[in-house]
């Protein structure tokens, strides 16, 4: 097979392939032996009828139709692995000739080649990121959120305030009408969590056990009861108890309960120990996550929208058999996440031009170092990808090469190579982020535990303005 390549505007490339015509002859032998494996002919065996006679049953044009379109599938992938090329998208071969046995045959494809796009500077590399070592103030926000965990709740005699709980019981109507449900007795209720609008928290803050008050407001738009927003609620309810959350001392006796040590320095140790373990073992993605978004910024050139479009495409459906995967529906996604569709396919996009725009850089860092791919690097890699086995290395070989996967075996090859330097050569420090600044650390980690933990696993009273 021979192979020719002219660049042409665009960023685009036109691929001349010829195919001999003893190649040519064996695409239509197999062409004719597919087809006729199919057909169900009297007094032939399936694959056993003479070309005239399938010819006959679905015309001679149809079977050199197949033949061709295995052909060039075949034919174009080699094409792209002999001269190298790193494409994307769909080719585009235009109008196509017939086949003739016993002839060579000659086609065009165009396509595009993914940008060799350049650096503002390839030197200098300089990131900062969170210490491998936990911080006080994250080892403070772990012991707290251990101590919200063991928190009792004892009755006070004073006026309910924010934060604390009520056994409460009332009676609720909508337009001044009852509604299914409305009367609860005695629902142990948390103040200040959202469960009901502001207005219904108000009514109850200064009521002291055995008052009761009238909580009187408009139904907002945030109820999950639509048919009621907008309507005007009322609740009169009464107070039975107040209930205030208490927080265990942090002393010896705490850190026995929590994990049987035997004094409270001992604990705040250990919790050191564990964050610190975490911190160290995340923090090379933390670097990598760094640089990569450092030479991102230098990235200079336009990345065409179809290579965002294509990888978002591929990350879509990677999406969909990881779900299937794992026994999940969208549907059943979406519930869990509380994340729409949309949303979704927005957030595929964003990484896959994230991704991309990643790619790309490091292609480019990698001219712009000279560093160089040698054909024991990429033996290694088809080795790695068949787990040593040298036998199925040549197949695999084989395969990527008649599939056009060979230039993809390099591109990994080029950005794993890129990434290497530049973790190897980027300046890294550390700095311990500002309050309130996140960091992918504990305090986050625990915010986010302490948010979902807050969901109340109990039955919420039945009110028609329960807030989402």
């Amino acid at each position: 097979m021979q192979t020719s390549v002219e660049h042409v505007d665009d960023g685009r490339a036109r691929i001349t392939v010829t195919v001999p015509a003893a190649e040519v002859d064996r695409h239509i032998a197999d062409a004719y032996g597919r087809i006729g494996a199919k057909l169900r002919i009297p007094g032939f065996r399936p694959g056993k009828a003479p070309r005239p006679v399938v010819d006959t049953h679905v015309g001679r044009d149809a079977v050199l139709a197949d033949a061709q379109e295995e052909l060039i599938s075949d034919s174009y992938g080699q094409a792209v692995s002999a001269e190298d090329l790193r494409t994307y998208g769909q080719p585009d071969v235009g109008e196509l000739d017939a086949l003739e046995p016993g002839s060579d045959y000659t086609y065009t494809a165009e396509v595009s080649l993914r940008p060799e796009l350049t650096l503002s500077s390839a030197e200098g590399f300089a990131v900062t990121v969170p210490p491998q070592r936990s911080s006080d103030r994250e080892i403070d926000a772990q012991i707290d959120y251990t101590r919200e965990r063991f928190a009792t709740l004892e009755v006070v005699e004073r006026p309910a305030g924010d934060g604390d709980f009520v056994l409460i019981s009332f009676v609720g109507t909508v337009d001044g009408e009852p509604y299914e449900g409305n009367t609860v007795d005695k629902y142990l209720y948390e103040m200040g969590r959202g469960l009901m609008p502001p207005d219904f928290d108000a009514a109850i803050v200064g009521a002291s056990a055995g008052a009761s008050v009238v909580a009187e407001f408009e139904i907002p738009d945030t109820s999950s009861n639509p048919e009621f927003v907008g309507k005007r609620a009322r609740f009169e309810i009464d107070v039975h108890e107040v209930k205030a959350k208490v927080l265990p001392a942090l002393d010896d006796e705490f850190a026995a309960n929590v994990g049987g040590f035997d004094s409270f320095d001992e604990y705040r140790e250990d919790v050191r120990s564990k964050l610190d373990a975490a911190k160290a073992s995340g923090h090379s993605h933390q670097v990598e996550v760094a640089v990569l978004a450092a030479l991102v910024e230098r990235l200079e050139g336009e990345v065409p929208e179809e290579m965002i479009e294509a990888r978002a495409s591929t990350m879509t459906r990677d999406f969909f058999q990881t779900l299937e995967d794992r026994g999940f529906t969208l549907p059943q996604y979406v519930e869990a996440t509380g994340a729409t569709p949309e949303q979704i396919q927005a957030d595929i996009a964003g990484q896959a031009a994230v991704r991309v725009r990643e790619e790309l850089a490091l292609e480019a860092l990698f001219r712009a170092r000279g560093l160089e791919i040698t054909e024991a690097d990429e033996s290694e890699a088809i080795l790695a990808l068949v787990s040593g086995d040298e036998a199925e290395a040549v197949r695999m070989r084989q395969n990527l090469t008649a599939n056009g996967a060979l230039p993809i075996v390099r591109e990994q090859i080029v950005h794993e190579r890129a990434l290497a330097w530049l973790m190897e050569n980027a300046a890294v420090s550390e700095k311990e982020p500002a309050a309130g600044e996140p960091d992918g650390g504990a305090d986050e980690s625990a915010a986010r535990t302490k948010k979902r933990a807050g969901k109340s696993t109990r039955k919420k009273a039945e009110a028609p303005v329960e807030e989402e």
